[in-house]
């Protein structure tokens, strides 16, 4: 079995309880945990607060149906979800791709097709969490300003692969760069990264947007998140997960 299994959130959209059972059950063999929502508007309320790496929704209500893709695709923080659709037999397969859907399934399913899509959407739901994914930790980091040789000290508040949450007693206007030095814990060697400003607030925390990310630092940095992310799961779902893949 893979080490790397993690379970990413699905949000299914359906009224057919044939069909909620079964991609409930194979779905959630294959790491992904299912939220279940009967109509389109429950399912954009859903949205707004909660991030989910992929949508699966049953077109035998096509209306619904495409009111929900056009209202994910227009919202920033899940223009990356995966989509799977759901389609009765005969249905229209390339208007249903056409509408922004990354996989289509027919009725009645196959068990042996179905495990296949899920294999390959949860690839690409995996690449989707670890962007969002932000790993809470407090380090010093140190920044140099550009056009100034001063350096002057933060502490970090969380990071991810775009960026970072920092506190700091300087103030800093959004929009300014400079370059930043870290440890992160574990690594051998100090961190290096230009920023920039992206947001602050009045309590002295801003966010900072890595710029033109040497390759060795995204990459050690893409490292070090997929092992924080993997601590972040439970030893209970990582073996289901397991012997889940074994067994296939």
């Amino acid at each position: 079995m893979s080490e790397n299994v993690i379970p990413v959130k699905v949000l299914l959209v359906s009224q057919d309880f044939q069909t909620i059972e079964t991609i409930c059950r194979f779905m959630e063999l294959a790491a992904m945990y299912v939220e279940v929502c009967s109509d389109a508007a429950s399912a954009i309320r859903k949205l707004c607060h909660s991030k989910f790496e992929g949508v699966a929704i049953d077109f035998r209500e096509k209306t619904q149906a495409l009111d929900l893709l056009t209202t994910l695709h227009k919202n920033t923080s899940h223009a990356g979800t995966v989509v799977l659709a759901f389609l009765d037999r005969g249905g229209d397969i390339q208007s249903t791709f056409r509408s922004g859907a990354n996989f289509v399934l027919e009725r009645p399913f196959s068990p042996r097709l179905l495990v296949a899509t899920l294999k390959a959407s949860y690839s690409l739901m995996l690449q989707e969490r670890r962007r969002y994914f932000r790993f809470p930790i407090q380090i010093p980091v140190y920044l140099t300003a550009s056009g100034s040789h001063s350096e002057f000290s933060a502490t970090s508040v969380n990071i991810s692969e775009r960026g970072m949450a920092l506190a700091t007693a300087v103030r800093l206007r959004v929009g300014e760069k400079f370059q930043m030095r870290m440890d992160l814990p574990g690594t051998n060697i100090p961190t290096k990264v230009k920023g920039e400003v992206c947001w602050s607030d009045t309590n002295g925390r801003i966010g900072v947007q890595f710029v033109q990310t040497p390759q060795a630092v995204s990459e050690l940095l893409h490292s070090w998140l997929f092992d924080r992310l993997q601590e972040a799961v439970p030893e209970r779902v990582l073996a289901g997960s397991q012997e889940h893949v074994a067994a296939r």
